[in-house]
């Protein structure tokens, strides 16, 4: 089966997993690329709000210990010579150098040394301690980041009214280890989903364009002029409204065409007597009237409405076949003696063409069908290949079994027919630039090979003939 690149299926899936993959790779970027930056940007926001909170707090050593142990921060408090007033994390209880309530004894260590108790061991200065005041300078506060390997940690200052300094320190390093964690999963997760995207894409695809191809199938019913049609409907409005407006339509155009066949049903119904007429009095003068002139003028309306008549006929038998007016009258008939009946009806004319028809006649195969009608098909194709006969004035007809069926073939060595126009040959006064109008000919042809169930078509090159054929199967 084709893809159909074009057809809206298509483009749906398309545009679907185009948008299932632009939603992945928008994930990937924040959950990889930009994490790290955006996690950075909320500690920042987050230890500024730490920090006033602390400067805010009338309880400031109550405010470090909460905080500290609730967001797992290391926040420090100092003079302005570095000696720790007041320390915190997330993990030992909070000690001031005075009291020594958790270790008990004098502080071993000097101011720059000071140290908290924590699991019997004290807690010195950061080593960046020097650079951090540097930074802070005579700045009310200062944020920046120290990168490592792990990750970094991120670190913040501000003189607090009483001339403290507050320090505090966060690592930046869980998130590296978290966007390995998350570039596995969301592999897994992108896989997943683009696999489930791509299914659903499809889903949604053949859903949306199931009722348009079926619009699609009923108006191209409606051109070959089907107009008995009942359009599903249900699944959106906007479809539901082009159905009922292509209802409304096939209403509208079956009426008109109803009107039309009838039209020319009684038009040409009614044109038959005063042609018949004109018929007999142009004979009638010619018989009556001795002079040459009058012979030739009543010859030619005598011509002329011979091919009237046979003009209003087509039409007749044409819109007849159209309107289903017509009932076939199916028996067992042997097309080998039809055909060479209907080839005995062109002698004359063949003759006074210097046209040959040459026949290859396998006797006796029958077939089920309408002989009358049967036979002006016959008679409509050999017409239309004597009409197209080649420089070599020959006409070949055959009637030969074939896989079960009988094969009827009428081949001319005329002008042929332009590829680009075979598809449209059996369409009523198609014209063709190499063959000329076919009038109803080949239209009525097809209506009665349709109803007979038979296969049919032609086949032509330019410049070297034609051949008609048409398929019935074998009863005997």
């Amino acid at each position: 089966m084709k893809l159909n690149t074009k057809s809206i299926g298509f483009k749906l899936w398309i545009y679907f997993t185009a948008f299932a993959a632009v939603i992945l790779a928008v994930l990937w970027l924040l959950q990889t690329v930009f994490l790290q930056s955006l996690y950075n940007s909320m500690q920042k926001h987050q230890i500024s709000k730490i920090a006033d909170e602390i400067y805010r707090a009338e309880n400031t050593e109550y405010a470090i210990d909460a905080l500290a142990a609730d967001n797992s921060i290391l926040i420090l408090l100092t003079d302005a010579d570095g000696s720790i007033i007041y320390s915190a994390d997330e993990y030992s209880p909070s000690y001031r150098p005075e009291t020594h309530e958790h270790g008990g004894g004098q502080n071993p260590y000097r101011a720059n040394e000071t140290q908290n108790w924590q699991e019997e061991t004290y807690r010195r200065l950061p080593e960046h301690y020097g650079d951090f005041i540097e930074r802070l300078g005579a700045q009310d506060s200062v944020c920046y980041t120290i990168d490592r390997a792990d990750g970094g940690t991120l670190v913040y200052g501000r003189r607090l009214a009483d001339g403290k300094i507050l320090y505090i320190n966060t690592s930046l390093g869980a998130v590296g280890s978290a966007v390995a964690i998350l570039r596995v999963q969301l592999c897994a997760v992108t896989f997943l989903a683009l696999l489930i995207g791509l299914f659903i894409a499809m889903w949604i695809a053949k859903r949306f364009s199931k009722p348009v191809s079926e619009l699609s199938e009923q108006s191209l019913k409606m051109a070959n002029g089907d107009f008995d049609l009942k359009f599903n409907k249900g699944f959106c409005s906007e479809t539901d409204e082009l159905a009922a407006s292509l209802e409304y339509a096939a209403g509208k155009i079956s009426e008109t065409d109803k009107l039309r066949r009838e039209l020319l049903a009684n038009v040409s119904h009614d044109l038959r007597t005063p042609l018949t007429m004109i018929k007999g009095y142009a004979e009638l003068i010619r018989d009556l009237d001795g002079s040459a002139d009058a012979g030739n003028d009543a010859e030619i309306i005598i011509r002329e409405s011979d091919r009237l008549s046979l003009l209003v006929n087509d039409i007749l038998d044409y819109s007849k076949l159209q309107s289903g007016a017509v009932s076939f009258e199916f028996e067992r008939v042997d097309l080998s003696v039809l055909a060479e009946n209907v080839i005995e009806q062109f002698g004359a004319v063949c003759k006074s063409d210097g046209v040959e028809i040459i026949t290859e006649i396998a006797p006796q195969k029958y077939v089920t069908a309408d002989a009358r009608r049967l036979e002006q098909v016959l008679y409509n194709l050999i017409s239309n290949a004597v009409a197209h006969v080649g420089e070599d004035k020959r006409v070949y007809v055959s009637v030969t079994e074939k896989d079960g069926f009988v094969r009827t073939e009428i081949r001319d060595n005329g002008s042929g027919i332009n590829a680009e126009d075979l598809p449209h040959i059996w369409d009523k006064y198609f014209t063709s630039k190499k063959r000329g109008a076919n009038g109803l000919g080949l239209s009525i042809v097809k209506e009665i090979l349709t109803a007979h169930g038979a296969r049919f078509g032609v086949e032509s090159e330019r410049d070297k003939g034609s051949v008609f054929w048409f398929e019935l199967r074998n009863i005997t």
